[in-house]
């Protein structure tokens, strides 16, 4: 792993993003699986970027703002996938962006777009024409499309029979790849790795870890007025996060020392931490089950309720992103810094 530090503070997974690359310009379809903050998203931008230039037409589509609104959806996928299509697409895009004006179906050098379908109440035809869209301007340029889905996981959540529309569609394209990618590891296994899943067997699962030491190590004492202990020690605070440790040693380049610069990103990031904490609030025992495991306890002799209460909020944090199963009885936390701020 190739670890770059600018303003940008991008990390760059060279092995996951050649791997990427290869597989998608040959029509491999792929599934990434990482917490919030893993680089997910980054990594995703920096191979569809790379993909352009090899002449690969490619869509990023973020779920996240459209998962409870299927005809939100399916205008935004149009609306982003007629943008290929540059002024031709403009225009073609005018009628549907004033309320589907104009023709119904538009048609020329073999593209068509019905815009009825948005004007009814038919949800389901809507999303089949939003998803049909990109294979049929991939198939009029004769080129290799590229679709990511980020933070597909949402979508699940919100609309099962929307995710079974998806697999319908896309599993018959044939010059379009897919990238699905989301934060919750438990429904992303879900969906695609579970025999019964939606997606099961679709595309090659790619699951986004932390740094790993050694390269990160390499790194900071060649780059950085660091030593090794110390940086060690942060390594294994912070727990290789890529988000959390590249900021930190950007504040170190810029001239902080190591204490000073993690003290700075935890004011930085109390909000987004509480924001954490106000969200899962609402389960009960969420909050005293993850204080538990923040300090070393083990939640079932923490909390005076019955096992089967504690298992239930268990299962609901790792679903929500917010642990990870390590082993059985055995789980840790997908964000450092609320384990600190729940320690402190």
């Amino acid at each position: 792993m190739f670890i770059i530090i600018n303003t940008l503070e991008f990390i760059n997974r060279t092995e996951e993003l050649q791997r990427l690359r290869e597989g998608l310009s040959l029509g491999e379809s792929f599934v990434i699986v990482a917490p919030r903050r893993y680089g997910k998203t980054t990594l995703i931008r920096k191979v569809l970027e790379e993909l352009e230039k090899d002449n690969v037409l490619t869509l990023y589509i973020d779920l996240m703002p459209y998962a409870d609104s299927v005809p939100a959806l399916s205008r935004h996928i149009v609306d982003t996938a007629l943008d290929l299509l540059g002024i031709e697409g403009k225009i073609r895009k005018l009628p549907h962006l004033l309320q589907i004006k104009g023709k119904a179906v538009l048609k020329e050098e073999g593209i068509e777009l019905d815009l009825e379908v948005f004007k009814s109440t038919d949800e389901r035809k809507m999303l089949r024409e939003a998803l049909e869209l990109p294979e049929r301007i991939a198939k009029r340029k004769k080129k290799r499309m590229v679709v990511a889905f980020d933070e597909f996981g949402e979508l699940y959540k919100t609309n099962i029979s929307a995710v079974k529309l998806f697999r319908s569609v896309v599993q018959h394209h044939q010059r379009t790849s897919y990238i699905f990618a989301g934060s919750q590891e438990t429904i992303m296994k879900k969906v695609f790795m579970d025999k019964d899943g939606v997606f099961f067997r679709f595309g090659t699962i790619m699951e986004l870890g932390g740094l790993e030491l050694e390269d990160t190590l390499e790194y900071a004492l060649k780059n950085l007025p660091v030593e090794a202990g110390e940086f060690v020690e942060l390594f294994k605070l912070l727990k290789g996060h890529p988000y959390y440790l590249v900021r930190v040693m950007g504040k170190v380049k810029s001239g902080k020392n190591i204490v000073d610069a993690l003290e700075e990103l935890i004011e930085e990031e109390r909000a987004y931490v509480e924001l954490l904490i106000e969200r899962i609030i609402v389960v009960k025992h969420a909050l005293e089950v993850l204080r538990a495991i923040a300090n070393g306890q083990n939640p079932y002799d923490a909390l005076q309720v019955k096992e089967q209460v504690v298992n239930r909020v268990l299962n609901k944090l790792v679903s929500y992103g917010y642990l990870r199963r390590v082993s059985r009885g055995v789980y840790e936390f997908t964000d450092p810094l609320l384990e600190l701020y729940l320690k402190r």
